[in-house]
C-alpha cells in the first residue's frame, strides 16, 4: 500500500459538531392558558434549603446540578398555597423523583429504590396527621417503582391508550399529584375519590404532564426514546415533525377533555369544598409543571426562554 493513501487519525483533532435540525414545538404554553400559574412565596428560602438538602444526603443529580434544575420552582409552581414547612417536604420528594428519572435515563436506577427512605422520619410525621393520604401517597410510590422495574424488563406498551396507561405509573407522577392533599390538608374521604369523573380528572392531569415532557425530550436529540409519545404515535416512515403535530393534537385533547370533565363534576358532587380544592390543586400542578419545562434546565439547557417566546428549537441528530 503506498504510504501516501494513508491518512492517520488524529485523537486530538476537532470533531466536526453534530447534525442538527431546527423544529418547532407544539405551542404547549398556549393549550394550558386556562390554567392559571401562581407561584408560592416561600420559593426562594425552599429551593435554597432542598437545594442544601439534596446535596447533604449525598443524591447527586446525574446531569447536571442541582440549582439548574430547579426542582424548589417546580414545588413553588405547583403548590403555591402550600405553607412553607408543607412546601419543603414537596420539594425534596420533587427532587428524589427527578432524581431517580435521571438515573433511568441513564440506565443506573437498579439500586435505588429505597431513595424515598430518606424522607421516612417526616413522611411519617405526615402520615399520622392524616393516614388517608399516606396510604393513598405510599401506592403511588409503589407503582412507580413497580413500573420502573417494567421499564427494565423492556415492558412492550402496545398502543397509546396503554402507552398512556403505563407512563402514568412509570413516570412518577402520581407521586406529587397525592401531594396535592397533603399541600391542602385535605381529607377526601375514597368514596369521593373512586368518583368516576373525578378519577379521569387526575389521569388527565398526570396525562398533560407526561405528554408535555415527552414533547420537549425531542430537543435532547434522535433517536427519540422508545418509551416517548413521539415514538408511539410515530409511522415507519414519519418524520419527527410529524410526530410532534400528532403528539400536539393528543396534549390539545387531554386539556379540553379535563375541562370538560372539570365542568361536569363540581356541579354534581358532594363534599363540595373539599373536592375543589382537589381540583384546584390540579389545575396548580398543570400550569406549574408545564411553566417549569422552560425553567429547568433539564430540557432546552440556558435556551428555555427563547424556546418560551419562539418554540424552536435545534435537535442534534444521529
Amino acid at each position: 500500500m503506498n504510504e501516501s493513501s494513508i491518512t492517520p487519525t488524529d485523537p486530538t483533532a476537532e470533531q466536526p459538531p453534530p447534525r442538527t435540525i431546527c423544529i418547532q414545538l407544539p405551542d404547549l404554553l398556549s393549550a394550558c392558558a386556562p390554567f392559571e400559574l401562581r407561584t408560592n412565596r416561600h420559593c426562594k428560602a425552599i429551593s435554597q434549603a432542598t437545594e442544601r438538602w439534596l446535596h447533604d444526603s449525598g443524591v447527586i443529580l446525574p446531569s447536571m446540578k442541582w440549582r439548574s434544575a430547579k426542582v424548589g420552582l417546580l414545588a413553588a409552581a405547583c403548590y403555591p398555597t402550600a405553607d412553607a414547612p408543607q412546601l419543603g417536604l414537596i420539594a425534596d420528594v420533587l427532587g428524589l423523583l427527578v432524581y431517580r428519572l435521571d438515573r433511568r435515563a441513564l440506565g443506573t436506577s437498579a439500586d435505588d429504590d429505597d431513595i424515598f427512605s430518606l424522607l421516612s422520619d417526616r413522611l411519617s410525621s405526615a402520615a399520622y396527621r392524616n393516614p388517608g393520604w399516606y396510604i393513598r401517597f405510599r401506592k403511588a410510590q409503589r407503582e412507580f417503582q413497580d413500573a420502573q422495574r417494567e421499564t427494565l424488563r423492556s415492558f412492550d406498551v402496545g398502543d397509546l391508550e396503554g402507552y398512556m396507561s403505563f407512563r402514568r405509573r412509570q413516570s412518577g407522577f402520581l407521586v406529587p399529584l397525592e401531594m396535592i392533599a397533603y399541600a391542602k390538608d385535605l381529607r377526601l374521604a375514597e368514596s369521593i375519590l373512586s368518583n368516576e369523573k373525578l378519577e379521569i380528572l387526575r389521569d388527565c392531569a398526570c396525562d398533560i404532564a407526561v405528554l408535555a415532557e415527552d414533547i420537549v425530550s425531542c430537543a435532547k436529540g434522535t433517536p427519540v426514546d422508545p418509551l416517548n409519545v413521539l415514538s408511539i404515535v410515530s409511522t415507519g416512515s414519519g418524520s419527527l415533525e410529524d410526530a410532534l403535530a400528532m403528539a400536539g393534537n393528543v396534549f390539545a385533547q387531554r386539556v379540553e377533555a379535563f375541562l370538560d370533565v372539570e365542568r361536569a363534576l363540581l356541579p354534581a358532587i358532594t363534599d363540595a369544598e373539599n373536592v375543589s380544592g382537589y381540583v384546584q390543586g390540579l389545575r396548580d400542578w398543570v400550569a406549574g409543571f408545564v411553566n417549569w419545562l422552560y425553567e429547568t434546565e433539564r430540557y432546552f439547557g440556558e435556551k428555555g426562554s427563547e424556546v418560551r417566546a419562539f418554540g424552536w428549537i435545534f435537535v442534534p441528530v444521529s
